[in-house]
Formats: C-alpha cells, sequence, structure tokens
C-alpha cells in the first residue's frame, strides 16, 4: 500500500536544511513508536515533516525504514530527498529490502520522484 499521494516530500519554505542530530533523531524514533503513531499514515506525515526541514544520513533513513515495515518503500523515497549521502542509498537502505519487486519498485519511485537512478 502506498502513502505517498497522502504525504509528499518538500523543501519546506527554501529555508536550507540542517542535519538531524543524534539525540533529536532517538526522540523521534522513539515517538514514531508512540501510541500516537500507529497509522501508517502518520507515520509518513511526521517523517514527511521531518525530511522537508532535516537532513538524513542513510544510516537514519535505514532506521526509519525498519520501522514503518508498512510503508517502507514509501518512507526510503521520501527520505531519499533529504540525504547526504546518496552514494550509500543503494548498499544502506535498498539493500535492507527482502524482495527483489520491493528493491525494483523502491528505485522506480525514486527515479520517478527525483529524477534520479540509483
Amino acid at each position: 500500500m502506498s502513502f505517498l499521494g497522502d504525504a509528499k516530500a518538500t523543501k519546506g519554505d527554501g529555508a536550507e536544511k540542517i542535519a538531524y542530530d543524534d539525540n533529536n533523531f532517538k526522540d523521534l524514533l522513539n515517538s514514531l513508536g508512540m501510541a500516537a503513531y500507529r497509522k501508517d499514515k502518520d507515520k509518513l506525515r511526521r517523517i514527511t515533516a521531518v525530511c522537508s526541514s532535516h537532513l538524513l544520513s542513510c544510516d537514519q533513513a535505514l532506521q526509519l525504514v525498519k520501522l514503518t515495515k508498512g510503508c517502507n518503500i514509501d518512507v526510503a523515497v521520501i527520505c531519499y530527498g533529504s540525504l547526504t549521502d546518496k552514494q550509500n542509498f543503494a548498499k544502506t537502505v535498498i539493500s535492507s529490502f527482502q524482495w527483489d519487486e520491493e528493491k525494483k519498485e523502491a528505485a522506480e519511485k525514486i527515479k520517478a520522484k527525483y529524477g534520479e537512478s540509483i
């Protein structure tokens, strides 16, 4: 199931994005595990908000993908636009998908959304 139509990653108001530090990222992971974010749609909305104003590493994106099994492909696509180390995305995030179909779908969605091949 895809929720990208409901939660598109943006660049916010044009202000420069800042890196998401480890302490704030741990707080984000903890908050996404709480009851308020039980639905995938709610998690996507929060992750989209974070990605609109912050930069993430591939390791951080991987943690978000693992946390959101019901919408992990969409999370990977949303996070891709905010990565500081896109060169590591395929080996870090895409390789974490169990099925080749998931890997292909994520790559196709990234190509469609960002015009970049991974």
